[in-house]
Parts: C-alpha cells; structure tokens; sequence
C-alpha cells in the first residue's frame, strides 16, 4: 500500500526536517562556543578580576551564543572604537582595527538603530582580554570592580555605569547566569595547587633538616603581605619552626611560592607527620600540608659522642664566660688603683 503526498504536505515535511536539522546545529555550535569561551573567562578573571560568569554572560547576551562576534570582527562583547575630532579612533591595546555595523540603541524612550564603529580583533582570545582589561583599568567601571566576589552586584554596578544603554542590561545578564549556572566557571580567590614537596625525609636525632612545599596560586587574587598571608602550624609537629610563617613576597596568579622550613629532628626515633596551613586573615586557603619525616636513633657510639660534643660545648662556654669576667674584673681594679 502506498500513501501519496501532495506536494505543499511534501515541502512542510522538508522544511520541519531542515528546521529541526538547523536546531541541533545551532545548539552544537553553542555549546562548542561555551567550550571555547570558559577557559578564557578564566584566564582573563586571573589577570584582572573580572568574574568569569560575567564575561560569559556578557559575550552569550552580545552574540547570541557565540553566532554574531559583530561578523568578522572577532568582538564578542559590543566594545566601540572611539572616534577624536582629529578623525583618529581609539582601538585600545589590542584591537587591530575597527568596522562600522548597525546596532540596537536605547534613547530613554525606545530602541533605535544606530551605525556605530566597533573594535576588531585578531582572535577570539584578544577580544576576551580586552573586555577584561577594559573594565579592570577604566575608571568608568571602578565601582564595578569593588564587587569582584558578587556576579550578580557586579552586572548591576557594571549595568548603572553605562556599559550598554539598555535599561534591563543588569536582569538580561543575571538571568543568562542563573539559567546556565555560570557561577560554577567562576574561580576562587584564593586557591592553590601543590606543585612539588619535600620527599619523606629520613634524618638522625638532633640532625638539622629542611622542608619546603612549593605551591601554585591558581586563584585569581595576588597573595600579598600587607593582605595578611601566613603559613601555620596545624598539629604539634614543628620541630622548631616557628608557629606561623608570614608571607615575605607578592604572589600573583599562576605564580608558585616556596615554604621553607628549617627544623630539628626530635631525640626519639620513629615516624612523624608535620601539618601546616596556608591562611588568609582567619580563614583557611586550600588543604593543609603535610610532610613526613622519618627519625632513626643514634648508634650507641654516636650517642655518647653526641653527648660529650654537647657537654664539651658547655663547658667551653662556662670557661669562657669566667674567662672574659675575669678579665673585667681585672681592668676594672687596675683603674681604681690608678684613680
């Protein structure tokens, strides 16, 4: 049995399939766009501070996902070239040009077109950077940058300093953020990751030794004295070293630093784990560090020897107390007598 099919009922069918095709394209192409973008969020939250899920909300809003960087200018966030009254335009940093193009303005009552000249880059990643470095050094948007640890307030303090002229520019962000739960891009401010540690160490008693954890910032806040970074001890084990460590360095992000600590081993042999944390003011950045260190008694030999080196040293430092009171003393009598 064949069904036939007019031919208007034969086209409504091609065109649900295309329409349906087109769907699945757009949101493949969408999330490769999301996939793209989410590293460079991050990269440019590390340089300047900018919440990632702002930036990626701003470029989904200003290109519909990805679809239209204003065609081939590679600008995924709207940024204007300005023009001088010399006829030169500012391009910023990065940029490699600028292109006029149409856009949608609010004039207080509705939205208008407008041609206006907009900023063109080179790649994806230079259009990224400068939205970051626009908003982070533009004293425009200084309030904005207060509010680093709050998406939300800072798309409304970014929204009340003109960045867009739409007056649900603020509520057009949030919601994108919300919907997509961007705030899981966002990084930490204070993160790090263990590059490298001391191995177990297996020292004598009363040896002198050494420990050290080197660790990578990879949160987007610098570490930095005056901020009140410090390492301290987390358990009884430290050997000496001070309780708490102070910060002596600026650590900017992806930057590693170097905990030292000297220590001295105990007089008991057996093994030992020292536990230190990284802090900020009062609270606690990433997980605490540990180290073991193994301590072996000293032969019976080495022990005495120990002893009498320790004993020696005590002796010869009474003697040469006495020694220098003694001549004190002495020079002390001569002037009375010649007095």
């Amino acid at each position: 049995m064949f069904v036939r099919f007019s031919l208007p009922v034969i086209l409504l069918l091609f065109a649900l399939a295309a329409l349906q095709f087109s769907s699945a394209v757009s949101a493949q192409d969408g999330e490769s766009f999301l996939e793209r973008a989410i590293p460079l969020a991050q990269k440019s939250q590390r340089e300047t501070a900018v919440p990632a899920s702002v930036t990626l909300a701003q470029a989904i809003w200003e290109t519909g996902r990805g679809a239209s960087p204003i065609g081939e200018a590679n600008n995924y966030f709207g940024i204007k070239a300005a023009a001088f009254s010399d006829d030169t335009v500012n391009v910023g940093p990065l940029a490699t040009g600028w292109v006029w193009a149409w856009t949608k303005e609010w004039n207080g009552s509705r939205l208008v077109d407008k041609r206006e000249r907009f900023r063109a880059y080179k790649s994806m990643e230079d259009s990224f950077r400068d939205h970051g470095l626009l908003l982070a050094t533009n004293a425009r948007y200084s309030d904005a940058m207060r509010a680093v640890d709050d998406p939300r307030e800072f798309a409304r303090r970014l929204a009340a300093a003109g960045y867009a002229t739409s007056p649900t520019y603020a509520r057009d962000l949030i919601r994108v953020m919300d919907g997509e739960n961007l705030y899981r891009y966002d990084l930490p401010r204070n993160a790090f990751e263990v590059i490298e540690q001391a191995p177990t160490l297996e020292v004598n008693a009363g040896e002198i030794f050494q420990i050290y954890f080197d660790v990578k910032n990879t949160g987007f806040g610098t570490w930095s004295p005056a901020a009140e970074y410090y390492l301290v001890s987390a358990n009884d084990n430290r050997f000496g070293a001070p309780a708490r460590i102070e910060l002596d360095q600026l650590v900017p992000p992806e930057r590693v630093k170097r905990w030292a600590l000297t220590m001295f081993a105990p007089s008991r042999d057996g093994t030992y784990s020292t536990v230190w944390q990284m802090k900020h003011g009062n609270q606690n950045v990433g997980e605490p560090l540990r180290a073991q260190v193994r301590v072996r008694a000293l032969p019976l030999p080495q022990v005495w020897l120990w002893l009498g080196g320790t004993c020696l040293v005590a002796v010869l430092a009474v003697i040469a107390t006495l020694f220098f009171g003694y001549v004190r003393y002495q020079k002390k009598t001569l002037r009375s007598l010649h007095v």
